[in-house]
């Protein structure tokens, strides 16, 4: 016999964020001059996202944010932070935490590199706008939306959306559910004409739902979902199933089981003691370890093997 552990569940899409441009100095609104991504491209450090009003949007990851421009002779943790990305991308600065000249010619070559001019100061050196370059949760993401070039940019300023976090299915388990689940075991995904492989991520704890909300007492369970074009939208209802392997074992049709005071039990046909003759019925005494398809399973006993024959009503 064999047992199927469904979750009822729904995709769910992965973390989201928004990045912003900035309206250059000089320029009085803010304008996409030129699209460098589209929908469903990655984007890593380095990466260009846009141009806007003619100046670049660029990934960067440093572990101190940028808050402030940066010109010759600047100096701090922000600066300094700004070397030792510039060195994990293959360029040459010195790590002093001063915005010196070879941190420029860094800078400068970034922006050769990548297509675009480096900004620059009144006297003519090499600085950093702060607000050309985003930084974006974990370093990489997805695009899920950027607008066309040629659009003017509302008061948010928001050049694309990024997502950080692949989707994820998201049921809602029973306890006893639950306590056969561990995190990290492989699981199957099914939704209509949609079967894939996820992984358990995380099991959360017990919550007592809201049935205003029509959330179900139980406890959260994560699990992935492969990359795949054809895997159902966000929102829509997918199980987390777990197919246990056939296991043999004795087994009865559940109208041979019965009950009483003194327990669970099937009857056998035997033979009068008496006479011989005709058959009376004999107890068994069983143990149900498992029901499926209007089939028991049973715990081993001396009393059955396979092809006893027994009652049914």
């Amino acid at each position: 016999m064999a047992s199927t552990l469904i979750v009822p569940g729904n995709l769910t899409s992965g973390t989201s964020v928004g990045l912003a441009a900035s309206v250059p100095p000089g320029t009085e609104r803010a304008v996409i001059t030129r699209v460098l991504v589209a929908v469903g491209d990655s984007v890593k450090p380095g990466t260009i996202i846009a141009t806007v009003s003619g100046r670049p949007l660029i990934v960067i990851s440093t572990s101190v944010p940028l808050y402030r421009d940066l010109k010759d002779g600047d100096n701090g943790q922000d600066a300094l932070a700004l070397q030792n990305w510039l060195v994990s991308i293959g360029y040459r600065p010195s790590k002093t935490g001063v915005f010196d000249q070879s941190t420029q010619e860094a800078v400068a070559a970034l922006y050769r590199d990548v297509g675009e001019s480096a900004p620059r100061s009144a006297d003519k050196k090499v600085m950093v706008r702060w607000r050309e370059f985003v930084q974006i949760p974990g370093d990489e993401g997805s695009v899920t939306s950027i607008p066309a070039s040629g659009t003017v940019l509302t008061d948010e300023l928001l050049v694309a959306t990024v997502q950080t976090a692949p989707d994820v299915v998201v049921g809602r388990a029973s306890i006893t559910q639950a306590e056969a689940l561990t995190v990290g075991q492989t699981v199957l995904l099914e939704a209509g004409g949609y079967n894939a492989k996820g992984i358990i991520e995380n099991i959360g704890v017990f919550d007592q739902g809201n049935p205003e909300k029509g959330t179900l007492p139980g406890m959260d369970i994560i699990a992935s979902v492969p990359d795949d074009p054809n895997k159902p939208k966000p929102g829509q209802p997918v199980s987390i199933n777990v197919k246990e392997a056939p296991q043999e074992t004795l087994a009865v049709p559940l109208t041979a089981i019965k009950q009483d005071d003194a327990g669970t039990y099937v009857t056998v046909p035997r033979p009068k003691s008496d006479t011989g003759e005709g058959t009376s019925a004999g107890r068994v005494n069983v143990t149900v370890t498992g029901q499926r398809d209007g089939w028991a399973a049973l715990a081993e006993t001396s009393e059955l093997e396979p092809g006893t024959f027994v009652d049914v009503s």
